[in-house]
This record gives structure tokens, sequence and C-alpha cells, in this order.
């Protein structure tokens, strides 16, 4: 860290009430970016999902020989994203991880507007020519690139960026899902993993900001029209807990689906990017006849969900096409995000669920549209592991509040169904494998090139919870710069007791960050 950046740093540690309101203004000039950014893409997504409708349309009606046009035309598609992404390769793929990454100090981006452009742009030929990925993955890193521009542009230190950048991510979810608490709590449950208090000014002043920006241009409507549901009676909550369990495994099962399709692009057949992203693609050619539902985002297939339109069979086929094509959309490395699918596969299996047990006549029709809202909070949960944000994503697109209980028990039960079969949380396991995968990312992990302050919370039952400074050895030469306990900021000495729910603030030097990590998290197993 150079010598004006630590003195920067340090001083805002100081100040920090200050460092919040100066961060909580930066927020909203993130959320003003953010949602002309995201703005932008629902356009985009929402013209190319216009018109490929009418192609499918056209398609379907004309002689075989077009198909040689259209396969033509896939191909161009193909190389065209993959050189974009090869001239911004941290625009690949979901874009969470890589957020993620970022905020941890483990990767960088340097060129955050090229990020932006290219998610953009390929995030709209993908998903316009039929890939099944969702707007909300590139819509995080989209916003968290403009949090980055901005903290760049104001001249902020390493610990601002980061908190911008984080900002940036909650407002891009809120601004793709009208979502704003939820935007919030995806970016302290998902992406910075603790209730920061300096993190949380910024993001909650940049959600709101673009949501107000997003429904000015949009409208206030919730993303889905749901009609009115009845209140679930107490003695059917038995089969909300098995709804829990039940969705969440098949998100577990969507993980490990993601993670090992790797295998399959792996062969010798797809010997350049652009071949791997050109496979689903070309998919989409006989998916067109057999099964057009499951092209593209999937808010069809919500929307006749929610309708309970389809047969227990014909749901059936739907969602384990809607499940395998979107494990071959994501893992081509195109950029497109994989929450929206999840939504998607959610209200597909609340559909089957809810449609058997109406005919074992273990539920009255009147409550199968619950299932199929519960149902996407319930696989939501499973594969991402967070519970308050698929609480909050689901109670703010369908504007139906008053089904929270029931809501928190599918959460719940599908959150504990993960945990159970010790499955790794989709976002996690992507950016372990990305570490893997690059050893240039991976010795970051050892020693931080770029010295940064970072923030880390102490958790109740941490190792270095009741000690004092003195009597912890922080390994690689760390040093504790500040320790913010509620509202009081206290500068470090020998005699400091570190408490549950300490937030500490150090320059690792030579440390791993990993180590850093074990001390201050909760003990297992001891």
């Amino acid at each position: 860290m150079e010598g004006q950046e630590r003195e920067k740093t340090l001083q805002g540690m100081l100040h920090v009430p200050n460092l919040k309101l100066k961060l909580a203004f930066e927020g909203i000039l993130v959320g003003i970016t953010t949602g002309l950014c995201i703005t932008v893409l629902r356009l985009c997504l929402g013209f190319v999902a216009r018109n490929r409708a009418k192609m499918v349309d056209f398609l379907q009606n004309v002689p075989p020989a077009y198909t040689l046009l259209w396969v033509g035309a896939l191909l161009l598609i193909a190389m065209v994203i993959a050189a974009l992404v090869r001239w911004a390769p941290i625009a690949g793929g979901s874009g969470i991880p890589q957020v993620r990454g970022i905020v941890l100090g483990l990767e960088k981006s340097t060129h955050w507007a090229r990020v932006i452009l290219v998610k953009l742009l390929d995030t709209s030929l993908g998903i316009g020519a039929g890939l099944s990925m969702g707007r909300e993955g590139p819509s995080v890193q989209i916003g968290a690139m403009t949090g980055q521009g901005v903290g760049n542009a104001l001249n902020n230190t390493n610990l601002e960026k980061r908190a911008l950048i984080s900002s940036g991510a909650g407002a891009g979810l809120a601004a793709a899902f009208n979502a704003p608490m939820a935007g919030v709590m995806f970016t302290m449950e998902a992406i910075h993993k603790n209730l920061s208090a300096i993190v949380m000014a910024p993001t909650l002043m940049a959600c709101m900001t673009t949501t107000v920006l997003v429904h000015w241009v949009f409208g206030v409507e919730t993303v889905l029209t749901i009609p009115k549901m009845p209140i679930l009676p107490v003695e059917l909550l038995p089969q909300v807990i098995v709804l829990g369990l039940v969705s969440g495994l098949i998100g577990v099962a969507f993980n490990k689906g993601s993670l090992n399709i790797g295998r399959f692009y792996s062969l010798p057949v797809f010997r350049k990017p652009w071949m791997k992203i050109a496979f689903p693609l070309l998919l989409t050619i006989p998916l067109t006849y057999l099964l057009p539902q499951i092209l593209g985002a999937g808010d069809n297939i919500i929307e006749a969900m929610v309708d309970l339109e389809g047969t227990l069979g014909m749901v059936l086929v739907i969602l384990l096409g809607k499940f395998f094509f979107t494990i071959f959309s994501t893992g081509s490395g195109a950029p497109g995000g994989s929450l929206q699918p999840m939504l998607v596969l959610g209200s597909l299996v609340g559909s089957l669920y809810g449609n058997l047990l109406v005919q074992l006549g273990l539920l009255p029709e009147a409550y199968r549209l619950n299932m199929v809202v519960f149902g996407m909070a319930g696989l939501f949960a499973g594969s991402v592991r967070a519970p308050v944000t698929a609480i909050l994503l689901l109670l703010e697109m369908t504007g139906r509040f008053y089904h929270l209980v029931p809501l928190g028990i599918v959460t719940l039960f599908a959150y504990a169904a993960g945990e159970i079969v010790h499955d790794t949380p989709i976002f996690d396991a992507m950016l372990e494998r990305s570490l893997k995968d690059n050893p240039k990312v991976k010795n970051i992990l050892e020693a931080p090139e770029e010295q940064m302050l970072v923030e880390i919370a102490v958790e109740g039952g941490a190792r270095v919870e009741g000690k004092t400074l003195q009597e912890i050895r922080l390994p690689g030469r760390a040093l504790v710069v500040c320790v913010r306990r509620g509202d009081q900021d206290m500068i470090p000495q020998a005699d400091t007791v570190l408490l549950g729910g300490d937030y500490v603030y150090l320059i690792p030097n030579h440390a791993r960050l990993h180590q850093l990590n074990e001390l201050f998290k909760t003990k297992t197993g001891e």
C-alpha cells in the first residue's frame, strides 16, 4: 500500500461517521449510474425477447433450407460473444463470483468500462439468441463495475472502492428485479458476507436510488403479476416443509450440474472458447421445434406456472428441459446469470409439487399457486444459500407480504437441505474453482501484491474472541489499525480485547487471507 493511500485510509478509519456519510452520498452516484446501465440492459433484453418470439414463429413456418442460414447466424453470434469475452475476460460467465473475488481482493478488474460494455452486448446477444440465462448476474457485475468507476473518479481508497463495488452489486440486483431490500441483503449475504456498517450505508442508498430510477422508466409494478393468494393454514405447513427440502435438494443438484459441466466442455471437440458457446446456441434449433418454452430467461414459464397451466407430465418435461439447457448455457462461458433460471426452475418444482399434492388429495386446489411462489424461494435458498435474500426477493417481486411465515419456513428447510449434504453455495464454489484454475489469482491468497485494508467481523466463538491483541498471534506481520465496536472506534492497544460482533480493520502484509479468516470465523468441530 503506498504511503498516501495508507494515510488516507487511516484518516478515514479515525473518522468513521464522516466516512459513512461520505460513502452514503457516493452510493447515490453509484445508484444513478447503475440504474442507467441496467435500464439500457432491460430495454435491450425486452427488444430481443419480443423479436425472438417473432423469429421462432417465422422459423417454424418456413422451409428447412432456412436452417442453414440459422446455423450460420448462431455460429457468428458465438464468435462475437467469445471475441468480446476475450477482450474483457472477467466479463465471462455469471459475474457474481467475479464480483465477490474483487471485493475479497482476490481478483482485479482494471477495465471496468470495458466490462460494462461487454456485459451489455453479450448478455443481449446470448439471451436474444435463446440461451437459458438471466439478467441478474450481469446486472450485479455491471453495478459493481459502476461502483468501481465512481470510486476511481473520486480517487477513493481501496476500502472505499470495495464498499462502492459492493453497493453497486446490490443496486444491480435491485434494478434487475425492482427489489431494493433484496439488493441490500444480497450484498450482505452473498457478496460481502457480513453486515458491515461501512458497506451498509452506500448499499442502501444505491439500491433505493437505482430502484427509483428504474420505477421512473418501467413503472412501479412488481416484476411478477401474482393473483391474490389465500393465506396458508397452519395444518398445511408440513407440506411447506417438504417443499423446502425438495426444492433445496434440487438447488443442490443444480449446483452440482453447473460445476461439473466443465468436464463436458473440456472434451477435445471444444478446442476454442467460441465452440463451447456455439453448442447451446445450436441446441436452440431443435428446441425451437420441440420445446420452445425453455428458450431465453424463462419469464413466460413463470407466467404459465402462475396461471396454473400444464399437466403433471408437461411440467416435468419442461422442468427437465430447462434444468439441463440452463446448465449447458451457463457452463459455456457466455455472459449471463443463473439466478433468474433458478426462479424459473423453482416455479416449476412448486407447480409440480402442488399439482401432485392436489391429485393425491393432500392439498386443496386453492393453494396450488402458493406452492409455485414458495418453490421459487426454496430453490434459490438451496442453491445460493442466502435465505433472507430469497425471502425478500420473492416478497418484493410478488408484492404479497402476508406470506412471510411460510416463505421463511420454505427457505429455512431449503437452506438446511444444502447444509446437510455439505454442498458449497454456488457462487462460492465458482469462485473457488476460478482460483484453482488461475495460478496468478491463486497466489494472491497467499500474499496480496497490492496491500489493502481488510475488514473482518469477529464472529461469536471465533479463536480471537475474548483475547487481547497482545495474546493474538496474527500471521505474516498483519497490522491491526482500528477496532470498531458498535458506534465506537478504538485505536488498537496491546490490552484491547476483541469481542464477538467487533469489526477489525487490518493490513495483511504477508499474511494469507484464508489464515486471517480462520482466526475471526466461528470455530467448528471443537
